[in-house]
């Protein structure tokens, strides 16, 4: 009978993050499309997305607007930017507490993605009148010329640099991306399209609505736009205003791994409310967790890996404990730097059982994680080739892989005598556990950008406590001495 389950990934995009005025303009027909909330928003409201994170161990994709960031006026060399046209902003948009939102985003990196949505959300033509939207011309069906895109990503990079969040600084450009409006410029095949832009730029991973842009031939569920990976996506129940607002539709009939969320839909209308949102939010990543051929993926970049694996690999369970893997169709497009990262495989687990061993030809699992009645393995990256997995359940609890509770992706784990090497991406700061029966001499950071803040051994294994500079995620390794 078999056991391994091979579950699609689930995920939340964000909309909609970095609008400090909450009030929407869009209906006047000048202004913007914002968020419906009669209120400037504040770092109380990047808590309440941090706290679901953490609660549903995972780093949520936050897409970010960040026209209202700007403190030195670069705005006015991209008219096209704002309904501003390039004017200033007037006081009353500034100093809204910009600099301590940034720093409680750039200190939460763990649970929440600093990824891209837009300036101004909209588009501003010479004569002033709004189109929509930003990143393509949705109304008209057309791209806007180039060098305008190529302005408005550098404006960004110019808001981005105020804060600190600059190459210069550790942090590399933002690796996510949802165009405002779904205004995705979809050519794959040209010289010119909104992915071969971003690309340059460092975007890896974009999603939106493909059936919002029909006359561009999309794929039905996601491909390569040049550098960038984008996946379709939809809406389920929770429009862009609705407060508190939970997908309605069954997990069951959702038929795209990315679920489309704007940010009212994980606040609360008061304060003393915002407990019970974020607990509601909670209980569905559980659900997700709990339904058979779901999971919830760790980060943006797990969750593309998946979606790559699900289509191109085949995960076959000849025998109980017994694992063939063909990922000999995976396209050479998805080979860039650690991507794709980590294949997820689900285990029904009885009370008080665990996955006790897990070898893929002959190597250990890099991590290892139980909940919702399953254990989880998180595989290594996957070359293009055939691969065996053997696993066995029992009472013991599996030895010499991480336990994944967190948001980073554990890519390998290397075992010689007198040491073992952990590869990783790391997000934010973080504890990992690293189940071992082998008591360490030194644990140390082969990586500039990590930093080891404190380990200790607890009997069961190791407790690390890491730190990474940049933002987007530190690439790199953790030695245990032995």
């Amino acid at each position: 009978m078999s056991k391994v389950i091979f579950p699609r990934s689930f995920a939340v995009a964000i909309d909609d993050m970095g609008w400090i005025n909450g009030r929407n303009d869009g209906y006047k027909g000048y202004g913007p499309y914002r968020l419906g909330l009669k209120r400037d928003m504040e770092v109380k409201d990047y808590e309440a997305v941090v706290d679901l994170g953490r609660k549903a161990g995972v780093r949520l994709q936050g897409l970010f607007i960040l026209g209202e960031y700007d403190k030195e006026n670069k705005l006015h060399q991209v008219p096209t930017a704002t309904h501003l046209r390039g004017h200033r902003q007037s006081d009353e948009h500034r100093g809204k507490g910009q600099d301590e939102i940034m720093e409680y985003v750039k200190a939460n990196s763990t649970y929440l993605e600093f990824g891209l949505h837009g300036i101004g959300h909209e588009f501003w033509p010479e004569n002033g009148v709004r189109k929509r939207a930003e990143w393509y011309n949705t109304e008209d069906d057309h791209p806007w010329p180039e060098e305008e895109i190529r302005a408005h990503v550098n404006c960004l990079v110019d808001i981005m640099a105020q804060y600190g969040i600059s190459r210069s600084n550790g942090h590399s450009f933002p690796e996510s991306f949802v165009p405002c409006a779904y205004s995705f410029y979809w050519n794959p095949g040209g010289a010119y399209s909104l992915g071969s832009v971003l690309g340059e730029y460092g975007v890896k991973y974009a999603n939106t609505d493909f059936t919002m842009i029909p006359e561009l031939n999309p794929p039905v569920d996601g491909g390569f736009d040049h550098e960038v990976h984008v996946l379709n996506r939809f809406n389920y129940g929770n429009l862009w205003h609705e407060i508190g607002k939970t997908p309605s539709i069954p997990l069951e009939y959702q038929n795209t791994d990315y679920v489309e969320v704007h940010w009212p839909n994980l606040l609360a209308q008061d304060d003393f409310l915002q407990e019970e949102v974020t607990s509601s939010w909670a209980r569905y990543f559980l659900e997700v967790q709990k339904n058979t051929n779901r999971y919830c993926a760790k980060n943006t970049s797990q969750h593309h890996s998946q979606w790559l694996y699900k289509k191109y690999t085949k995960v076959e369970e000849e025998s109980p404990g017994l694992v063939k893997i063909d990922n000999t169709r995976m396209p050479e497009d998805a080979y860039r730097g650690e991507f794709p990262g980590n294949l997820v495989l689900k285990i029904p687990l009885h009370e008080g059982e665990h996955v006790s061993s897990a070898y893929l030809n002959g190597l250990p699992v890099p991590a290892y994680y139980e909940a919702a009645g399953f254990g989880f393995l998180y595989l290594p990256q996957l070359l293009g080739q055939r691969y065996e997995l053997s696993y066995g359940l029992g009472s013991e609890m599996i030895q010499n892989t991480a336990w994944h509770d967190g948001t980073s992706n554990i890519f390998e784990i290397t075992i010689e005598e007198e040491s073992t090497k952990i590869n990783l991406c790391l997000y934010g700061q973080l504890k990992l556990k690293f189940l071992t029966r082998t008591e360490p001499s030194a644990v140390i950071s082969n990586s500039p950008g990590i930093e080891i803040m404190d380990w200790k051994w607890i009997g069961t294994g190791i407790e690390m406590e890491l730190k990474a500079r940049n933002i987007q995620g530190e690439t790199g390794s953790i030695e245990v001495r032995h």
